[in-house]
């Protein structure tokens, strides 16, 4: 089995009692559930998520859709699997929108609700977040498929 087969197989697992009215209001079930799976489907789930959603509409899209939710979470994936400068960027990406130190479930409360006004109402982050896009894209240096992939085959 190649890695693009096992990440999509390990993904498939971890989304597998997610349930859809979780992302229509404010709660923490989706979050839970996230957090109580297995660590290989848990970094897997994180990773597949941020990556997808960074590509198709970049860090902003991340947050707005309520992944940012689990950016703290994404970072330590990131690392575990050795995507540093992909986490370095998640990082930089979440001091901009969490200009305010919430502390992280504050934060993560505020998100789901769409309090959060320089992302929500305001244009403000579509600049410094668009940078932090572009320099993801460029990173060639670190394949996340690929990391990803070695770290599942080898757990």
């Amino acid at each position: 089995m190649n890695y693009t087969e096992l990440i999509e197989e390990k993904y498939a697992e971890a989304v597998k009692g997610i349930k859809e009215e979780w992302f229509n209001e404010p709660n923490t079930k989706w979050y839970r559930y996230i957090m109580e799976l297995p660590i290989q489907l848990h970094i897997c789930y994180l990773i597949v998520v941020f990556h997808n959603q960074i590509f198709n509409g970049g860090f902003h899209q991340y947050f707005v859709n309520g992944y940012g939710q689990f950016a703290n979470e994404t970072i330590n994936a990131l690392k575990t699997i050795g995507a540093l400068k992909k986490a370095e960027l998640l990082e930089e990406a979440f001091k901009i929108i969490n200009s305010e130190n919430y502390s992280v479930d504050t934060f993560r409360r505020m998100l789901l609700e769409k309090q959060i006004p320089q992302l929500f109402s305001k244009d403000d982050l579509f600049e410094p977040l668009d940078n932090l896009d572009y320099i993801y894209y460029a990173n060639e240096t670190e394949d996340v498929w690929q990391l990803l992939g070695n770290y599942l085959g080898n757990c």
